[in-house]
């Protein structure tokens, strides 16, 4: 209690308040109570002084055996606000604030605290270097919140931090690259940047590495010709840069380049190569939307390759006996051709560029297939008809043709023969066909949706009407000149004769006529002057002889022998 007493006379009322407590806090000795607390009470501001600073130390202490950052800047928050409150001007307890904070070693232990953890976020940077791993990064915003002055000078400090961060930075950064983590490095950079500004601070090293190491980047893609990886590169790049950076060359140079891949890509179109073409345009959708680009090189393709149409076969293997064309049978573009086992295929986009493909199966599978064709006799406005033509053990070929309908190909007809002709009105010449028609020239016909057998073709034989009788039950052609037609009759005149004609036709008296047909009989004739006049009448203006000698062949007789024909054609 002396002591108390004396110090508090000589005004070192720090010290006195220490004094005072412990005789206070003495429950041994009971005497002076009243003026220990009026002491007490005099010096409280002084107490709370000291009572405030045992608690900051406390908590700075304990933050620093705990590694708590946090914990440790409030207690340096707490000691901010207790130094300018007792450091205020015109404050009465000043000197006895610097004093109590020289007692409690203030100032050297919370530099001693700070230079700790600031050897902790260094070394935890160290660490996530020497991993690769950098999910935490907090030590950047801590360091930041260390007190500049405990470090020097505040440039010192910041020049400090920025070779630290840089350093970082930078070696972070080129290992993503390197790794192949454009995208993940960008994100990385932008966060960087971001955080730097939350918190005032400058970086200009990260733009300027995420230059560099992405104009490296580009430039090798480009030099390897790896489009796809400078589109994607170019894109990824755009999206960083067009928010933090919108002002760099690089932007410049990646829109050039993929402006130049986009006119390289119209040239392969023009020229025809639709698949250099179709990788161009690919490889530049990941930079931008080409999507319209691909669609109208696949249909120019198309259209110029109409093979195209058909699924890819299963086998791999390429289609056979390929026919295409384009803007005919209702169609843009079209195409048959043969794949697996002989499988015929047909094809076709209409106007507003939807496909069609339609199969058949009914060509035998191991039939050797010569041509195959469409053919401009058979086939009608929406509907091809292919013809193809395979080997044939029994005769020279077999003939199979097949018309396209709507929905599905359907075959006309399947002929084994030495030879087949389409004639001018669909009909079918097979010459030595197998089946009916065989050893001659079969004709067949079209009846619904099939070919069928008709009939044999027969062959004409051409002589003049004065020789018919020769020739019974034969096909003949010869020329004649009208005599008068009625009934269902015609008599003609030969060079020295006469024919009686039978079919259902009429002709004027006196023309002249081609005739084919067969004589199976003869009729007899009545001959008088009238008839004889009506003969010479009607050939009057022949002036070869022949009608002289007809006319005296025919006076002095009554009836008369003649062939009739019944006529399969007549011509005038």
């Amino acid at each position: 209690m002396q002591t108390a007493e004396r110090l508090f006379h000589e005004k070192l009322f720090v010290e006195a308040v220490d004094w005072y407590q412990k005789a206070q806090s003495n429950r041994m000795i009971r005497y002076k109570e009243e003026l220990i607390s009026s002491r007490l009470e005099e010096l409280a501001p002084i107490t709370a002084m000291k009572r405030d600073l045992e608690n900051i130390t406390d908590q700075a202490s304990r933050a620093n055996r705990k590694q708590d950052f946090d914990l440790l800047m409030d207690a340096y928050a707490k000691l901010q606000q207790v130094r300018s409150h007792y450091l205020a001007p015109e404050e009465p307890y000043s000197d006895y604030y610097r004093q109590m904070s020289n007692n409690f070693n203030i100032s050297q232990a919370f530099t001693g605290y700070f230079k700790n953890f600031r050897t902790l976020f260094l070394e935890q940077m160290e660490q996530n270097l020497t991993s690769s791993s950098y999910n935490d990064e907090s030590f950047k915003k801590n360091l930041l919140r260390i007190p500049a002055h405990l470090f020097g000078t505040e440039q010192e400090w910041l020049n400090e931090l920025n070779a630290t961060f840089q350093k970082y930075d930078d070696t972070k950064l080129t290992r993503m690259v390197a790794q192949g983590l454009i995208e993940p490095m960008l994100d990385n950079a932008a966060s960087m940047l971001a955080e730097y500004k939350s918190v005032k601070f400058d970086g200009p090293w990260v733009i300027s590495n995420v230059d560099n190491l992405m104009e490296a980047l580009l430039n090798s893609d480009w030099d390897k010709s790896d489009y796809t990886a400078f589109a994607i590169h170019s894109r990824q790049y755009t999206s960083f840069a067009s928010s933090v950076h919108s002002e760099s060359r690089l932007l410049t140079y990646a829109k050039g380049k993929m402006d130049e891949l986009m006119r390289n890509a119209k040239k392969s179109v023009a020229n025809g190569n639709y698949q250099e073409a179709i990788d161009l345009y690919t490889a530049i959708g990941h930079y931008q939307d080409t999507k319209l680009e691909i669609s109208a090189t696949e249909l120019a393709w198309t259209i110029a390759e109409p093979v195209r149409l058909l699924p890819a076969l299963t086998d791999g293997s390429s289609y056979n006996h390929v026919v295409d064309g384009r803007d005919k049978f209702g169609s843009r573009a079209y195409v048959v051709a043969t794949g697996q086992n002989n499988q015929l295929y047909f094809g076709r986009m209409n106007a507003e560029e939807s496909v069609q493909v339609l199969t058949n199966h009914d060509l035998p599978s191991q039939d050797q297939i010569r041509t195959l064709s469409i053919d401009p006799i058979l086939s009608t406005g929406h509907n091809p008809v292919i013809i193809i033509e395979t080997a044939s053990e029994a005769r020279k070929a077999r003939y199979d043709a097949f018309e396209v309908r709507e929905d599905k190909i359907a075959q006309l007809y399947s002929i084994e023969a030495d030879s087949l002709t389409i004639q001018p009105d669909n009909t079918i010449y097979a010459v030595n066909p197998v089946g009916d028609g065989e050893g001659q020239t079969a004709i067949f016909v079209r009846a619904d949706d099939r070919y069928q057998f008709a009939g044999i073709k027969q062959e004409i034989l051409d002589i003049s009407a004065d020789k018919i009788s020769q020739y019974p039950d034969t096909l003949v052609r010869f020329t004649g000149t009208v005599i008068y037609s009625v009934s269902g009759e015609t008599l003609v005149t030969g060079s020295n004769s006469l024919v009686l004609l039978r079919g259902d036709f009429s002709l004027p008296t006196g023309a002249n006529v081609t005739v084919t047909g067969r004589s199976e009989q003869n009729a007899a004739l009545n001959i008088d002057q009238q008839f004889i006049e009506l003969i010479a009448e009607v050939l009057k203006e022949q002036s070869d002889g022949s009608t002289n000698e007809l006319l005296s062949r025919l006076s002095g007789i009554i009836q008369i022998i003649i062939p009739v024909v019944e006529v399969d054609t007549i011509q005038q």
